[in-house]
């Protein structure tokens, strides 16, 4: 046959929970509609033991049906159906997964308050973005790029402290965000990146203006589009760092000492929006 099975597919349905050799069978029959099993050996080119184990999985999957026995020849569900069925499977077991955690004893080891731990790649940082807003019940402490503003919706439906220094060069963003946010009395704020770079270097310092300039030489090299400070209910802080680099490392903490130290530098920040703002 001149076709052949499509890479990046057979990750796809790797990733929803099927095996290697089974979403090359589940794709084979889709392109052939059906087949008897020394055909489908030939071309997928798997052993013989190998695809009858995948093949008998897939039908208790319910992703393929025999559709005649001598010989026996197998075809596909069709793909619409055969990925609600991997979706819906996944559910399921999502639903049974939480609730033997809440089973589970999560205290064997007991790690100091003040460990950190360092999240790498960019899916986890935003799976614990969500996390943070969704468990927050009394504050939340926003300083980062407009990027990360879809991760904060959920937060103009509850009622809370709520606390926004974006940084962005749209037009019209501020009074955007007062109209979504501002109903509960948020503190918001749009920056540009020139007057986050004098910010940051005025918090870094205390207010102590003599180093100010040393401090926005600094800053001015960083990547702004990258950063974001995320801090909820005094107890835990989401840091990413504005450099440039393609894997965006973060900082995840429920140290009392470290969140202290970065409401500090919060606190410096708003004391210098109370001033005439980014005055020279």
């Amino acid at each position: 046959m001149g076709s052949s099975i499509p890479p990046d597919l057979i990750k796809s349905l790797m990733a929803l929970g099927l095996l290697e050799s089974e979403a090359k069978i589940y794709i084979a029959l889709v392109m052939m509609n059906n087949s008897e099993v020394k055909e489908l050996i030939d071309f997928v080119g798997m052993s013989k033991p190998n695809t009858y184990e995948s093949l008998r999985s897939l039908e208790e999957k319910g992703l393929i049906v025999a559709v005649s026995e001598r010989p026996i020849v197998y075809q596909a569900v069709a793909p619409e159906i055969g990925l609600e069925l991997l979706i819906d499977t996944h559910l399921r077991a999502k639903k049974e997964a939480a609730k033997l955690f809440a089973t589970v004893d999560r205290n064997i080891r007991e790690y100091p308050p003040d460990k950190m731990w360092f999240i790498f790649s960019e899916k986890n940082v935003d799976y614990k973005i969500r996390d943070m807003v969704r468990n927050a019940k009394r504050e939340v402490i926003f300083l980062g790029s407009e990027k990360y503003l879809k991760f904060l919706k959920p937060l103009a439906r509850k009622d809370l402290c709520l606390s926004l220094t974006v940084i962005s060069e749209e037009p019209g963003l501020e009074s955007a965000l007062r109209k979504t946010f501002g109903t509960g009395g948020a503190n918001v704020h749009v920056i540009k990146k020139s007057e986050a770079v004098k910010l940051l270097s005025i918090s870094k310092t205390m207010s102590q203006e003599e180093f100010v300039p040393s401090f926005e030489k600094i800053f001015l090299q960083f990547n702004y589009d990258k950063m974001m400070i995320l801090m909820v209910d005094d107890a835990e802080f989401l840091y990413v760092p504005p450099f440039f680099s393609d894997d965006p490392a973060a900082m995840n903490s429920k140290s009392r000492i470290m969140i202290e130290n970065m409401k500090l530098v919060h606190s410096a920040m708003d004391s210098y929006f109370s001033r005439d703002r980014f005055a020279v």
